[in-house]
């Protein structure tokens, strides 16, 4: 059965270009996709009006600087705001190794080409 307020258990969301821009690296390997961290942070925001405890929600991505990025969001949507708060945690697939969650928001960042995530 699905998530309360979520179609399914588990979905991937193609998210469009944000104001005509897809991924960026405004320095090199440091990607970033502002309509993804958007997207992100929304669903997040999204889960807390629905009653979803924000320490049982975790927000991921494969890339350094899409986790600086959506920290960015946080900070300015919604860390101010004790209605939403902010994740239990915002860091890399990498690091989060062995950890787990309840509820993970995943960022995979790149829309031009593969990049180091095998199929």
């Amino acid at each position: 059965t699905a998530n309360v307020g979520l179609s399914y258990d588990y979905q991937f969301i193609d998210v469009e270009d944000f104001n005509g821009v897809g991924e960026s690296s405004p320095e090199p390997y440091f990607y970033q996709n502002l309509g993804e961290a958007e997207y992100c942070v929304a669903l997040f925001m999204y889960m807390r009006l629905l009653g979803y405890p924000a320490n049982k929600i975790s927000i991921l991505s494969t890339y350094n600087g899409q986790k600086a990025l959506i920290r960015d969001v946080v900070r300015q949507r919604c860390a101010w705001n004790p209605l939403f708060g902010e994740p239990a945690k915002i860091t890399t697939t990498d690091r989060y190794q062995g950890q787990q969650n309840d509820y993970i928001i995943v960022s995979l960042v790149r829309t031009n080409h593969v990049g180091h995530l095998r199929v």
